[in-house]
């Protein structure tokens, strides 16, 4: 699998708009036209992927800590009676 830098998918991407035909630039350049088809699609949806992967990190962040005050309550209850409705040692 060929990488193309950031420069030569945005020319090519503005070739695209000027001429006006996806399939005769991608000849022209030896790109395999799914390719360039991608290039638009991400480019198209940057901001909308660009925030599932900001939900999908924050989301995961949610549950670690949802796990870390789940196992921090369990320690206080076996640490504290009282955080179980319990009377306290005396």
């Amino acid at each position: 699998m060929k990488h193309y830098s950031i420069e030569i998918k945005e020319q090519i991407l503005k070739e695209i708009e000027e001429v006006g035909n996806i399939t005769l630039v991608c000849k022209k350049h030896g790109i395999k036209r799914t390719t360039v088809m991608n290039w638009i699609h991400k480019t198209k949806n940057k901001s909308k992927i660009s925030e599932q992967k900001i939900a999908r990190e924050l989301n995961r962040k949610i549950k670690d800590q949802e796990l870390e005050i789940a196992v921090l309550k369990s320690l206080l209850k076996k640490t504290f009676p009282l955080w179980n409705n319990e009377k306290p040692l005396s």
